[in-house]
């Protein structure tokens, strides 16, 4: 019995005690991928504390997002999409079919997948889409952005380990950079 409690009380403190994980989230506009007319570093900072996430203005950044926004006690289990790309960082094994039952802040319900698209430089580039399962107004900022995306692409090395993830909303693309994370 002993030994049930003290893994118990091992597993809770490193689900609530970790280290936060922080992205930061960078702007892009430009006519094609390549060509650029402007690149705003850093612009957007994520954290992710237990089951808190914090998405704060940095900079420039807060012409685009005017507060911090926070979302308390959130469900970032194995079926949360966001675990998946800013926790885990790894494509799931399933590509190509859509996994069901996932979900994003706020325990709203979506199917997602994770078409493999091209390589480019020997990163594996995906599209990601993400389809709401039942049809229940949203009103959380994230969700709302993450769901009205024209398209979402993440890039991957050769395992699969998420590297970059961009999507492009309104327009205008926003790019979080795992490889500098904080």
């Amino acid at each position: 019995m002993t030994k049930y409690i003290q893994i118990s009380i091992f597993l809770l403190a490193a689900i609530y005690g970790s280290e936060p994980i922080t992205h930061s989230v960078s702007l892009e506009y430009g006519v094609t991928e390549k060509f650029k007319l402007f690149s705003l570093k850093d612009i957007i900072s994520i954290e992710i504390e237990g089951k808190d996430i914090e998405i704060k203005p940095e900079g420039l950044g807060k012409s685009f997002l005017e507060k911090t926004l926070d979302y308390r006690n959130q469900n970032l289990s194995n079926t949360s999409l966001l675990n998946i790309l800013l926790i885990k960082k790894v494509v799931p094994v399933i590509e190509d079919d859509w996994i069901s039952d996932l979900h994003l802040l706020d325990d709203l319900t979506v199917k997602a997948r994770f078409l493999f698209s091209k390589k480019i430089d020997e990163k594996r580039v995906y599209r990601l889409d993400i389809k709401q399962l039942n049809k229940q107004a949203v009103d959380n900022r994230v969700n709302v952005v993450i769901l009205g995306n024209d398209i979402i692409k993440v890039w991957t090395d050769e395992k699969k380990n998420i590297i970059k993830i961009s999507f492009t909303y309104k327009s205008a693309n926003y790019i979080i950079d795992m490889l500098n994370e904080k």
